[in-house]
C-alpha cells in the first residue's frame, strides 16, 4: 500500500516546508500529495486527494483545524488518520481534536526540535490504516446481519458494536463515534446499517430498552431510576420510547413479568 499519501496543512510556511522535508526523508513510506496554509484549502485538497494521513496545525487564519476536522466527518469519504501539531497555548483545542478523531499530538515544538518525531509517529500509525483498510475489505464482503459477528476481532465496526453494548448509559452522537473510528459520518452511517440491519439510532434505542427491561425485570429500581441508567434521563421520553417499542409502559411491562413469573412457580 505504501508509499501513503500525506496532507500538511499549517498557515507559517517555514514550519511547512521544515515538516515536509522530514516526512520525504521517508520516501519509501510516505509521500505529500498536497499542502495548505488554512483549514479551508486543505479541506479541498483532502476532498482531491483522499490523503492516508492529514498532519495539521489547529490555529490557521479562514479555517480553523478544529472546523477543517468537522468537516471532514461530513464528507462522504474515509477519514485521514490526524496528527495535530500544536503549540502549549492550544491545549483545550487540542483536546477538542482528539474528541473528533485525532489519532496522534505533538507540540510544535517537540516536533521541530525532534527531526524524527513527526515521521516516527506517522509510522506508528501504520498498523491502524491497515487495520482499516482490512476491516472495510471484510464488511464489504459480508452481507447485512443481525448481531456482530464472532470471528473478526479486528473489525473495527465490531468494536464500536461491543463499546456501544457496554455501557447503554452514555450519550452517544453518530458524528463523534464515526470520528473516534477515524469514518466520515455517511460512510460510518453506511457501515453500520450493513453491519447491524438498523441504524444508528435504532440500534442505541435497542440496546437501551433492552437493558431497561432486565433492569425492569430484575430489580426494584424506579421508572426514572431505570431511564437514567439507559442514557434517558427524561422519564418521560424514556416511557415514550419503551412503548412504541413494546406495546406497553414501563410499569405495565413490570406487572406482566411479575404475573408470569408468579404463574411459573405456581406451576412448579
Amino acid at each position: 500500500m505504501a508509499p501513503y499519501k500525506v496532507m500538511i496543512v499549517e498557515d507559517e510556511k517555514p514550519a511547512r516546508e521544515v515538516y515536509k522535508q522530514m516526512i520525504t526523508e521517508e520516501n519509501e513510506l510516505f509521500h505529500v500529495v498536497g499542502e495548505a496554509a488554512n483549514g479551508e484549502k486543505g479541506l479541498q485538497l483532502c476532498k482531491e486527494h483522499k490523503p492516508h494521513f492529514l498532519v495539521t496545525d489547529i490555529t490557521m487564519p479562514v479555517m480553523d483545524g478544529i472546523e477543517m476536522m468537522v468537516e471532514l466527518t461530513k464528507l462522504e469519504q474515509e477519514m485521514p488518520l490526524m496528527v495535530i501539531l500544536s503549540c502549549h497555548s492550544d491545549f483545550h483545542l487540542a483536546q477538542k481534536a482528539i474528541e473528533l478523531g485525532a489519532s496522534s499530538y505533538l507540540l510544535k515544538e517537540d516536533c521541530l526540535a525532534q527531526d524524527t518525531l513527526l515521521a516516527e509517529t506517522l509510522k506508528k500509525l501504520i498498523p491502524k490504516l491497515e487495520e482499516r483498510v482490512h476491516a472495510s475489505h471484510k464488511m464489504e464482503e459480508r452481507p447485512p446481519i443481525s448481531d456482530p459477528v464472532p470471528g473478526y476481532p479486528n473489525d473495527v465496526m465490531n468494536d464500536v458494536i461491543r463499546q456501544l453494548q457496554a455501557d447503554v448509559s452514555k450519550s452517544y452522537r453518530m458524528e463523534a463515534v464515526a470520528a473516534q473510528a477515524g469514518y466520515s459520518a455517511p460512510y460510518f452511517s453506511a457501515m453500520f446499517k450493513k453491519t447491524t440491519g438498523r441504524t444508528f439510532t435504532q440500534y442505541i434505542m435497542e440496546q437501551r430498552v433492552n437493558k431497561a427491561k432486565l433492569l425492569i425485570t430484575t430489580t426494584n429500581l424506579r421508572t426514572n431510576e431505570i431511564a437514567e441508567q439507559v442514557g434517558l434521563e427524561n422519564y418521560r421520553h424514556f416511557n415514550k420510547i419503551f412503548k412504541r417499542m413494546l406495546g406497553m409502559n414501563p410499569s405495565d411491562y413490570r406487572n406482566v413479568e411479575l404475573k408470569e413469573q408468579q404463574g411459573k412457580k405456581v406451576d412448579s
